[in-house]
């Protein structure tokens, strides 16, 4: 199965109604290298596009594709437990 992770999604700089799905208390500490190592650690294989998010779409980011069997709101509580 096949999900998408924009990096909107972390982003402790906009609200929950533009896109951010975790709290800001745990996205202090948050960079790309270590959502990367977080699915690695867990053995998601992904694959990282450019994008535009649409919610946003004149603020370019990037898409993180997940070859997954997990659901992505599993993969965001655990990502959010790691971070």
């Amino acid at each position: 199965m096949r999900c998408t992770l924009y990096l909107q999604y972390f982003s402790k700089d906009i609200p929950r109604s533009k896109g951010r799905r975790l709290s800001r208390s745990v996205l202090a500490n948050f960079s790309e290298e270590r959502l990367r190592r977080i699915l690695e650690e867990a053995g998601i294989s992904y694959e990282v596009r450019d994008c535009y998010y649409p919610r946003i779409p004149w603020q370019k980011t990037k898409m993180y594709v997940l070859d997954s069997n997990l659901k992505k709101t599993s993969i965001l509580k655990l990502i959010e437990k790691k971070l």
